[in-house]
């Protein structure tokens, strides 16, 4: 693949044929800017030459086969009917209700985040029940739940500058899984 045999053979012109290969092909004994020739410009007006040279016979006889453009007036715009508009506001409003309230044991995960982090702090079985209500979970669902899932929680002891430099490079620290400290009242 990358053998020269491989390859095919190729010549190079020993005279330079333009201009701008005879000037490259010079070599410069001053650290000067080359000089270029004013007929490589371009022009600020369009002459003929440019024209010319824009020009694309291809493309304006495709065009002419083509024919002028066939407009149809008798299209109608794609509008949904009063009905319709009525029967879609009404089926959003009654979605965001139905979404503002979860079923039962059903919550968005900022409200289970709150709900688990609130049963961290607390301390006797009326408070777990208080809060199962707040949420409208069941607490055998709760207990189900919490030997599996819990909020994050840091061991505060643990927290200690990253890489060991400085506080500006942020901190580590361990997670710890804390279960809430419930009394068992015996009455």
């Amino acid at each position: 693949m990358g053998s020269s045999a491989s390859k095919a053979a190729r010549k190079y012109p020993k005279h330079p044929e333009f201009p701008s290969q005879a000037a490259r092909s010079v070599p410069q004994t001053s650290r000067s800017k080359p000089v270029v020739s004013q007929n490589h410009l371009a022009e600020s007006r369009r002459s003929e030459a440019i024209e010319r040279d824009a020009a694309d016979p291809d493309f304006l006889s495709n065009l002419s086969r083509l024919g002028p453009v066939r407009v149809d007036h008798h299209m109608q715009a794609v509008r949904p009917e009063a009905t319709n508009t009525a029967r879609l506001f009404e089926s959003r409003s009654k979605s965001e209700l139905a979404s503002s309230q979860p079923a039962k044991n059903t919550l968005y995960a900022f409200m289970l985040s709150d709900l688990l982090d609130k049963r961290k702090s607390i301390g006797s079985k009326q408070d777990l029940e208080v809060l199962s209500k707040e949420f409208g979970v069941d607490i055998d669902a709760l207990d189900r739940l919490t030997r599996f899932v819990n909020s994050p929680s840091i061991d505060t002891s643990s927290i200690r500058p990253a890489k060991g430099n400085s506080e500006e490079e942020g901190f580590v620290a361990t997670a710890v899984w804390i279960e809430p400290g419930l009394e068992t009242k015996s009455a």
